[in-house]
């Protein structure tokens, strides 16, 4: 703020106030205005006040009155003139303090406007526009820095959207990854289950267990193919599915399970109250639930179908399917070995010209035999047979018709006795019959029973022949009575064989303490 200079004032208090003054008027619009328009114009009027004063007074030597006139008149053209020149200064001052700054301040606010928040106006003075301008840059400078954190915040924002995204992502990963691994443990733990036994009613309850717990069934079967009815069979049953179920048999083709062997396709089956094949295998009350009807197949052949049943609709995944086809080719595959092995272990213990047991599986029955008699007292008896002059029938018509003659008795043995007795095979064209729970009087009676059913027997003969007929004789042995063990009744049966031989042939003989003969 200007002060006068106090009397004595010193060069530098006359300098601050010469600098106060200037600053006074560089930081107010209104007085560069005046200013502007005020000097110019003071200047204008006093040099024409000053010529028309001059000018009145050179005319007042001649006529006063005149320079009067003149006087007036001058003063006021002068005034009109001064005030035009000042309205002139005023625009042309307006222009340079006020239009131009506003103007170039306007185009940076409409850039500013249409998003360039870079821009900045240009400061040209401390007045008030100077201050506007400098406070819309510091309005766009804050307006950048805000655009700035908005910006970091949306990057931020889509960051953890993206880290979200592959959480979920990982989590839905890992799900499967989990569910993967649950499906992986349930078909070791099944192929272990099943691979640990060849026994094929074990192997099939085990399955059966596995799956009911580990695949969240409530009812699960396992039919396998009869070969020799090409029907299917119910061998297992688990969960809730009725026990009694076992041995049901259906054609092939019949139902859902049929059409399944018949084809070799899984079937599914979402809604089994809207399913007409399913009505003709389901037990009453069971019609609401999903059925799932997969084929155990192993090297393209059908071996049978395996069942699950729950009881909501629609309640196997695809995922769930496949799992299901999984443990089918698990099964299907023990199934298979289980079956190889019993017809292995059959033709090790079935003599392969007769069909009967062979000699090994006849010590195995005995010995179970006869242990059983011993503990619960029950009588066995054993019948030793021999083909009556047989090397006759070789010598005459060469062992084929041999071979056809020993098959022919074996199968009329067979057809004589029992289903819990046995016929084996001894050896050459020995046979052994053992009668569980038969004593010495009763296994006479079977023994001529069998030789009167081969006797009567037809034998092939001869292409182009007539049939043969052949006799046997049989020794009868029984245990407690002739033997205490298998050996003791094995030797009592044959020594009762040659004394049959000794009387004659064609007939039985009991084992009495005889000497052997030749036959």
């Amino acid at each position: 703020m200007w002060v006068q200079h106090p009397p004595g004032a010193s060069p530098e208090q006359r300098r601050y106030n010469r600098l106060n003054v200037l600053s006074r008027i560089r930081q107010s619009l209104a007085l560069k205005l005046i200013l502007a328009s005020a000097i110019p114009s003071a200047v204008v009027l006093l040099a024409g006040l000053g010529a028309l004063v001059a000018h009145s007074h050179r005319l007042s030597v001649r006529d006063p009155a005149m320079a009067f006139d003149e006087l007036r008149t001058g003063a006021i053209l002068g005034t009109l003139l001064a005030l035009t020149f000042a309205g002139m200064t005023i625009a042309l001052a307006a222009r340079h303090f006020l239009l131009k700054p506003i103007q170039g301040l306007s185009r940076v606010m409409a850039r500013a406007e249409l998003g360039e928040f870079l821009v900045r106006a240009r400061v040209q003075s401390e007045d008030e526009l100077g201050k506007l301008a400098r406070s819309f840059n510091t309005m766009l400078a804050r307006i950048t820095d805000m655009a700035v954190a908005d910006i970091e915040a949306k990057e931020s924002l889509a960051k953890m959207e993206r880290d979200l995204s592959l959480q979920a992502e990982l989590r839905t990963v890992n799900a499967r990854l989990g569910a993967h691994v649950g499906e992986m443990e349930l078909l070791l733990e099944v192929s272990h289950a099943i691979s640990g036994t060849l026994d094929l009613p074990e192997l099939l309850e085990m399955l059966g267990g596995q799956v009911c717990a580990r695949f969240g069934v409530s009812e699960f079967s396992v039919m396998l193919v009869d070969d020799a009815t090409h029907q299917l069979v119910v061998e297992a049953v688990s969960g809730d599915a009725p026990r009694n179920a076992r041995g049901t048999r259906f054609h092939l083709g019949e139902g859902i399970t049929g059409e399944v062997a018949a084809r070799g396709q899984t079937i599914y089956i979402e809604n089994v109250a809207s399913d007409p094949r399913y009505a003709r295998q389901a037990r009453p009350g069971r019609d609401k639930g999903s059925f799932l009807a997969v084929p155990l197949k192993s090297k393209g052949r059908i071996l049978g179908v395996m069942n699950f049943n729950r009881p909501q609709e629609n309640a196997f995944s695809q995922q769930e399917i496949r799992l299901a086809e999984a443990i089918a080719a698990q099964a299907a595959l023990a199934i298979a070995n289980a079956r190889l092995y019993q017809q292995t272990l059959e033709l090790s213990f079935t003599d392969a010209l007769t069909g009967v047991p062979n000699r090994r599986q006849l010590f195995l029955r005995l010995e179970n035999e006869v242990s059983r008699s011993l503990r619960f007292g029950d009588p066995v008896s054993l019948l030793m047979i021999d083909l009556d002059l047989f090397k006759r029938i070789n010598d005459a018509h060469g062992h084929t018709v041999g071979d056809g003659v020993l098959r022919g008795v074996a199968l009329a043995l067979r057809r004589t006795i029992r289903k819990i007795d046995i016929v084996a095979r001894y050896g050459g064209e020995e046979f052994c019959v053992v009668l569980p729970r038969v004593g010495k009087p009763e296994a006479l009676e079977v023994a001529e029973k069998l030789r009167r059913a081969v006797a009567a027997a037809s034998m092939p003969g001869p292409e182009g022949h007539p049939a043969l007929s052949v006799t046997i004789s049989a020794g009868v042995a029984t245990l407690g009575t002739d033997a205490q063990d298998v050996a003791g009744l094995i030797e009592k049966a044959d020594t009762a064989l040659y004394e049959a031989k000794r009387l004659g042939r064609d007939r039985v003989a009991m084992a009495v303490p005889v000497q052997r003969a030749s036959a």
